[in-house]
């Protein structure tokens, strides 16, 4: 894979520019970056993604926290293993955030390698985010840069986007937003001392994930899950929320590893997020949990069988 930042380190390749932020790489997006492919290859060039890291909203207004679905290092995997090996990545600043639509495209007019553009319906850029697919085919027209719009994808009754994916995985809605991505949600996180309440509750150990706070996570809840811990996979139980029973303050993500052994404090895992169980709630009695403890295992094992 190629990263780079600089547009003009294009000038040496005939390349096609799937143009978006990306996030998630869902069903929509892969639309874009299919059709990059499929003109690349009528054309005899290189499709090539131009996309932005951090989110531009957070530089013009570093107060709006936005949770991402995914990370810059993910989201580059995830373009790689779609067949696009080269990306453009530009760190946004205020100063290129504000500059006029007309100057963006001057910059991508002058390089007269590129010989087509692909983005989705809603695609904007420049100030006030003015420039859109008018200007943009108004600009190259006349050239022999092929402008290519993909229409939105809908489910749900609604259009398919990162934002409409955030809120389904906010409200626990796992199945849907897995659906949409075509792949698992995924957090990833090292493995930290917790109140290790799992291990005397349950015959497995009880992983207390540290997490990037800039990632989505599901609302508070009970899941079932697949936890990746030492290149194996195994079926879990991951509680997202305060434990009320406990009567915790600080939010947490605690799974219970089904039929696994072994001390894994510091060490890196993965959750795959497969559906949600129940709601949190808070039990009178240990005794009370324990046993609805056993009963989410065995729903999780039936819904890891299936996954």
């Amino acid at each position: 894979m190629q990263i780079i930042n600089q547009i003009e380190q294009l000038k040496e390749k005939r390349v096609i520019l799937a143009m978006g932020f990306f996030d998630g790489l869902h069903q929509g997006h892969q639309d874009v970056l299919q059709a990059a492919r499929a003109m690349a290859e009528k054309k005899n060039a290189t499709p090539v993604v131009f996309t932005f890291y951090p989110h531009p909203l957070t530089v013009l207004k570093p107060d709006i926290k936005i949770s991402l679905l995914t990370t810059e290092k993910e989201k580059e995997k995830l373009i790689e293993k779609s067949g696009i090996s080269t990306i453009i990545v530009m760190r946004p600043t205020k100063e290129f955030l504000n500059e006029e639509a007309h100057i963006f495209l001057k910059k991508l007019k002058e390089l007269s390698t590129i010989k087509g553009i692909v983005t989705g319906e809603n695609f904007t850029f420049g100030r006030d985010a003015k420039g859109n697919i008018t200007l943009l085919r108004e600009y190259f027209q006349g050239t022999d840069t092929e402008i290519v719009t993909v229409p939105l994808r809908t489910a749900h009754g609604a259009i398919i986007s990162s934002t409409f994916i955030r809120d389904k995985i906010i409200q626990g809605k796992i199945k849907e937003a897995n659906e949409l991505l075509t792949r698992p949600l995924m957090t990833s996180g090292q493995v930290i001392g917790g109140f290790r309440r799992g291990e005397a509750l349950l015959a497995c150990p009880t992983a207390n994930l540290a997490y990037d706070t800039s990632r989505v996570i599901p609302g508070d809840g009970v899941y079932a899950t697949k936890v990746r811990v030492g290149g194996k996979t195994y079926g879990a139980v991951t509680n997202v929320g305060k434990n009320p029973t406990f009567g915790n303050k600080e939010r947490s993500i605690e799974t219970f590893i089904i039929s696994f052994t072994g001390n894994i404090r510091g060490d890196d895992i993965t959750i795959e997020w497969l559906e949600k169980l129940r709601d949190e709630k808070r039990f009178d009695t240990i005794e009370a949990l324990k046993v609805q403890i056993q009963k989410d295992i065995q729903s999780a094992k039936e819904i890891v069988s299936r996954a």
